[in-house]
């Protein structure tokens, strides 16, 4: 469905999976469908990612790591001012934590201290 030579804007991703446009795992019926990162927010991407404090964010870290069944296609774009994705390949959720210490060391890397709810880590759907 997706090439890893191709850049895609969130518009086509979301045409292509379906659920919001406007959240980094976008969902459909309590299901994530797609994983969109920003790789300034989440330097260790697609291995692992930062969730954010927001209520939103948080229950979507909460969700993807419910499903660790769950595989789904992973993109991910350059900065914040970036419109373009690049397709990282299918992954799935494999846990996360809120363990002061992890969040601690997850924040030297991306600059958001003091920023973070979960730390959830990816790994390739064939693996």
């Amino acid at each position: 469905m997706f090439d890893k030579a191709k850049t895609y804007t969130r518009k086509e991703i979301q045409a292509l999976v379906g659920g919001e446009i406007q959240t980094y795992l976008p969902q459909r019926n309590k299901q994530i469908l797609a994983g969109c990162f920003n790789l300034e927010l989440n330097p260790d991407c697609p291995v692992q990612i930062q969730a954010g404090k927001s209520g939103k964010v948080k229950k979507k870290a909460e969700l993807v790591m419910s499903q660790m069944e769950n595989e789904f296609p992973v993109f991910a774009k350059e900065g914040k001012k970036s419109k373009y994705y690049s397709y990282l390949g299918k992954y799935r959720c494999v846990g996360g934590t809120c363990d002061p210490k992890e969040l601690a060391q997850a924040e030297q890397k991306s600059g958001r201290h003091g920023a973070l709810s979960y730390v959830f880590n990816l790994v390739p759907a064939d693996k």
